[in-house]
């Protein structure tokens, strides 16, 4: 295996660690397949932290990295030096995180030979570490740090902090099993309502959908039962009328456009709130692909639909970018 230097400009405070090893290094993995392409150094960055839903999460990273041709970096933080007591505890903390990264990019390396792994071990606030590694991802993909029996504010902190304030594309993955593909099943799923953030996730969801050879669900939800035009909030706080029916009809023929030959199902959902649809149609989807904001999401950094998904992770989400 091979070591690259990093740069101290890139870390921005931020210290790699190597075990035996002076900071600002990163171990290299390579498979046995020669000839593997890395697209100008870009990545698809997932965290581990030796959780079974961590492991999913790098399972559908790697994938994603060997279907773009790019490649996988695995990334521990432990916390900085001064929250020990004693600099043992912090040098024995490092070698732990540096014995899971080198086991992960081993069994991943197994499962993709000829996948480029590139791990570090970073010092520093689990969020802060992936937010700085995050401006040169393709997207980051983690495992949901929730519990899907559990509720409440206190669980899923990293991923959702992550979610809401990474660069690039994030994907939390939920420690449940895929869906099995069934006369339910809807494939790629994404939620619309006119937002600039919805446009941003139906044009994501379309290009993965066209990628993977998955169907695309459109869906819209309207809380009432009033199918007629109703005033929305606009995203420069302004109203507007939008029919709902029009409004799902307009994201299909938009979709179909930019991704031709992409089979496109759609459904209106009336009487149920938003998030609330999008979660249980998203439990026979592949992927949900949401926009962190929506309508009038001006004032806060997640919008409300965004925040219950990531609160009840259905399946593996994709917050748009």
């Amino acid at each position: 295996m091979g070591r690259a230097d990093l740069k101290a400009d890139d870390d921005r405070g931020l210290m790699a660690l190597g075990a035996g090893s002076p900071p600002g290094t990163l171990k290299i993995f390579r498979g046995s397949l020669e000839g593997s392409k890395v697209v100008s150094g870009r990545e698809v960055l997932a965290g581990a932290d030796g959780s079974t839903s961590g492991q999913r999460a790098q399972e559908w990273a790697a994938q994603r990295a060997v279907d773009l041709a790019l490649r996988l970096h695995l990334v521990r933080a432990v916390p900085e030096p001064g929250y020990f007591r004693v600099p043992s505890e912090y040098r024995q903390a490092a070698t732990q995180a540096e014995g899971l990264l080198d086991a992960e990019s081993r069994r991943i390396a197994a499962l993709h030979p000829g996948l480029e792994i590139v791990t570090s071990c970073r010092a520093g606030e689990t969020v802060a570490v992936l937010l700085v590694l995050s401006q040169a991802a393709e997207a980051v993909v983690l495992g949901s740090d929730r519990r899907p029996d559990r509720r409440g504010e206190g669980f899923g902190s990293i991923s959702f902090q992550a979610a809401v304030l990474c660069r690039s594309p994030v994907v939390v993955v939920p420690d449940v099993d895929p869906a099995v593909p069934t006369a339910d099943s809807v494939g790629v799923l994404v939620g619309v309502d006119g937002s600039q953030e919805s446009e941003l996730a139906l044009k994501a969801a379309g290009e993965e959908a066209l990628r993977t050879g998955a169907v695309l669900t459109v869906l819209h939800a309207v809380a009432g039962g009033d199918l007629s035009g109703r005033a929305f909030p606009g995203d420069a706080g302004r109203t507007h009328q939008a029919d709902p029916e029009e409004l799902l009809s307009a994201a299909v023929r938009r979709v179909t456009t930019s991704c031709p030959g992409l089979e496109v199902h759609q459904a209106l959902k009336t009487g149920v709130l938003p998030a609330d649809a999008l979660i249980r149609a998203a439990m026979h989807a592949k992927l949900l692909v949401i926009g962190c904001r929506g309508r009038g999401g001006l004032r806060k950094p997640v919008g409300s639909i965004a925040e219950k998904v990531l609160l009840e992770l259905p399946c593996p989400t994709m917050i748009a970018r």
